[in-house]
C-alpha cells in the first residue's frame, strides 16, 4: 500500500468542512430571519421601531447571501476541477460577521425592550 493511498487529503477535508459550515451558517441566517419576524409581530416586539427591525433582517439576509456565495463558489470550483479560491473563505467570514451583527443587534434591542 502506498503512502498516497493512506494519507488523507487535508486540503479536500478543509473544503468539505467549509462547505458544511457555509450550509450551517445559511440555516442559522434563515432561522434568525424567521425568529426576528416572529418576535417583531408580538405585542412586545411591536415596540421596536420598524427601521431597526429592517436593519437586523438586512444583516441576516446578507449573512445568508454570503453563506450561499461560499457554497456556490465551492460547487463551481468542483464542477470546473479548479482549486477553491480565497473568495469562498472571505464569504464564509462575511457570513459570520453579518450573522453576529444581526443576532447580536437584535438581542440588544430585544433585551432593552423587555426591560
Amino acid at each position: 500500500m502506498s503512502d498516497a493511498a493512506t494519507k488523507p487529503d487535508v486540503a479536500q477535508d478543509k473544503i468539505d468542512l467549509l462547505y458544511d459550515y457555509s450550509k450551517h451558517l445559511l440555516s442559522l441566517a434563515l432561522l434568525g430571519i424567521g425568529g426576528i419576524v416572529s418576535l417583531a409581530q408580538s405585542p412586545q416586539g411591536q415596540k421596536i421601531p420598524g427601521p431597526i427591525v429592517a436593519m437586523m433582517l438586512g444583516a441576516l439576509a446578507l449573512a445568508g447571501f454570503c453563506a450561499l456565495t461560499c457554497s456556490a463558489s465551492i460547487l463551481r470550483a468542483r464542477q470546473r476541477d479548479l482549486p477553491v479560491g480565497q473568495g469562498a473563505w472571505r464569504s464564509s467570514q462575511g457570513a459570520m460577521l453579518f450573522l453576529g451583527m444581526g443576532v447580536g443587534g437584535f438581542l440588544i434591542i430585544w433585551i432593552e425592550t423587555l426591560l
